[in-house]
């Protein structure tokens, strides 16, 4: 993948395909620090811890009919490739978090991409679904939250 947004495009996927009615993007881009941080949280099915260990693994997946399950494998890299790691925590029931670091100057670290048309597409694709999405560069602070277009739009 050449850029974090279809990074981003395929977690989000995955949350959809386990249920996920809620579905929070944060990035935060740390100049100071050096570090870019993409985080997916989700409030779908959630893995075993067994499933959540395998999670990074291209020959693991949970998808019927797939031998492979290479979204996560393909992030983990990326954020190897640019001195940075990829955790996955998961509660079954609950949800999981997707996290990957990357160090913000170094040079394999992938371009952000374009985040408004991929989150655009997202919502459009799903409109009953609840997407936060911030991005944070130093103090500033850009969010959208499909609850509050809602509330805006309904009165």
């Amino acid at each position: 993948m050449e850029d974090l947004s279809l990074h981003i495009l395929d977690i989000v996927e995955n949350s959809l395909r386990a249920g996920a009615k809620r579905v929070e993007i944060i990035l935060t881009e740390d100049t100071v620090e050096d570090v870019l941080t993409l985080k997916i949280t989700d409030d779908g099915e959630g893995m075993t811890p067994e499933a959540c260990a395998r999670a990074a693994d291209p020959f693991f997946t949970t998808k019927p009919g797939h031998r492979t399950g290479l979204g996560l494998a393909l992030l983990a890299q990326a954020a190897r490739e640019a001195g940075g790691e990829l955790r996955v925590s998961s509660l079954s029931g609950v949800g999981t978090t997707v996290r990957a670091t990357f160090r913000w100057s170094h040079p394999d670290r992938r371009p952000l991409g374009d985040i408004s048309a991929t989150l655009e597409a997202l919502v459009a694709a799903n409109p009953a679904v609840d997407f936060v999405c911030e991005q944070r560069r130093g103090a500033d602070v850009v969010r959208f939250d499909t609850r509050e277009v809602r509330r805006r739009w309904s009165t």
